[in-house]
């Protein structure tokens, strides 16, 4: 079996050719519409970036598919659930913080006009279990409960890499995102037995260079970042009380980057299938018949929105896809990345994956540089989907379908506003000009003197009292 994806590239010289408009158009070529009816409550599943990050999805390229789907007569509302705590400095790991760095980025009910819904309470603890039919490891994982009010979704996905799973696309929007506290905890197998954060082992000379400095050093604030206190440092010796470990994974930063924690490989091996296996979890639950998908491919960044940073692009823009198919939208995505040259400067190159047709986020995206395929065919494993798609190339819808209201072809901007526009005063005092322009056309077009010198910053003298 074949599934659709439809695409338009990046490009545009005109209005309905704007990316966040093709979406939409995309949109429609995809049939997400038919997904749900009027009245229904649509879910729109978006990541809308952590404190630090500028990459994330635009507010309004998010906006057109809310006024879609209201055109349409759905009932939208922004979603997503909280995150697990990956650093001391996390933002979006409860209600209050996710909801201030939305705003920050541009993601609130004025700006979006339709509700946001962080949809696993408080503290991420508002759940519900859900099975995993056919999972390449997950028996089943833990679902924000307000999710079960949707009647239908379409997820809206930055397509990016991804640290955890090779590349970010929609089955990681869904798989992680939908997942509350428990849910991520049980996609990333931090809370199992044989690969969680209890089966971790210390570095004790990794630990010894965390103690040095000045207070408070890396060490004493790994220690106190643990809400349950579960670690303590005695006579040059990092200790964990691992009966009082609740495996929250407030820990992860510090002690994973800083070689404090020995995970055992297979941990980081198996992340990528366990976020489709959670993803296929989520999409049962709501009904694989009631979920569409929209990915931009643009500002495609080696890791992923979670972060507080994010790096110069693998590889240039793409545009955007849609389809009601998981696996073969991202297929799509990862297959159109790969035919293009790495940007310039970018980890890519550097790394020496420049040309197309490498495996760009198998080699600088995973950090355990698993195949970027591994999730694609975790995807077809468990039945959300094929890799195999025709790509159909969408053409822009009519120009008019994308003014702004109130102005349309009866009501021009000149017309609507016409009262105000007769009562301004147009004319200025002249002469307002000089008689002949100041400078020559040759004078214009030389090119003046830059830079003189590049140095670092700690070359500067210190500046005088």
């Amino acid at each position: 079996m074949v599934s659709d994806v439809f695409f338009m590239n990046d490009r545009a010289n005109a209005l309905q050719e704007s990316i966040k408009n093709k979406a939409v158009k995309v949109f429609r070529d995809a049939g997400l519409g038919e997904l749900f009816k009027p009245g229904d409550t649509v879910g729109v599943k978006i990541h809308m970036g952590e404190y630090g990050n500028a990459l994330n999805l635009r507010p309004h390229w998010v906006r057109t598919i809310v006024e879609e789907i209201q055109k349409l007569g759905g009932k939208p509302a922004i979603v997503d659930c909280n995150t697990i705590a990956f650093t001391e400095y996390t933002s979006r790991a409860i209600t209050a913080d996710h909801l201030r760095t939305a705003a920050r980025h541009g993601f609130t009910e004025e700006t979006m006009g339709c509700p946001i819904w962080i949809c696993d309470g408080e503290y991420g603890f508002d759940d519900v279990k859900v099975d995993i039919p056919h999972g390449v490891i997950m028996k089943h994982t833990y679902m924000g409960r307000k999710l079960t009010e949707l009647d239908a979704m379409i997820a809206v996905t930055h397509f990016k890499g991804h640290p955890m799973g090779v590349f970010g696309g929609a089955m990681k929007n869904i798989g992680i995102g939908c997942g509350s506290k428990r849910g991520k905890l049980c996609t990333h197998l931090l809370n199992d037995p044989v690969y969680g954060r209890k089966a971790w082992g210390i570095n004790q000379q990794a630990a010894a260079a965390l103690a040095q400095g000045p207070h408070p050093t890396q060490l004493e604030r790994l220690i106190k970042g643990c809400p349950f206190g579960v670690l303590s440092y005695e006579d040059g010796v990092l200790k964990q009380n691992l009966d009082e470990c609740h495996q929250c994974l407030a820990c992860f930063g510090i002690g994973l980057f800083s070689g404090v924690f020995q995970v055992p490989p297979e941990t980081l091996l198996l992340w990528p299938p366990a976020m489709v296996d959670a993803c296929a979890g989520y999409v049962n639950a709501i009904g694989k018949d009631k979920i569409g998908y929209v990915n931009y491919a643009m500002d495609i960044s080696p890791w992923c929105d979670c972060g507080n940073w994010h790096d110069r692009a693998l590889v240039p823009s793409i545009g955007v896809f849609a389809s009601k198919d998981p696996v073969a939208v991202d297929m799509a995505c990862l297959e159109a990345t790969e035919a293009v040259a790495a940007t310039p400067g970018s980890k890519a190159d550097d790394f020496g994956f420049g040309e197309a047709g490498t495996e760009r986020f198998t080699n600088c995206s995973s950090m355990a540089k698993v195949s970027q395929w591994a999730q694609i065919n975790a995807g077809v494993y468990n039945g959300l989907g094929t890799s195999q798609y025709n790509l159909i190339v969408s053409q822009p819808g009519p120009e008019l379908d994308f003014w702004m209201k109130p102005y349309s072809v009866d009501n021009p901007w000149g017309y609507a506003n016409r009262e105000g526009l007769r009562a301004g005063n147009w004319a200025p005092e002249y002469p307002y000009t000089y008689d002949r322009i100041q400078l020559s056309m040759t004078e214009f077009s030389l090119k003046p003197e830059g830079k003189v010198k590049e140095m670092e910053i700690g070359d500067l003298a210190p500046a005088k009292a």
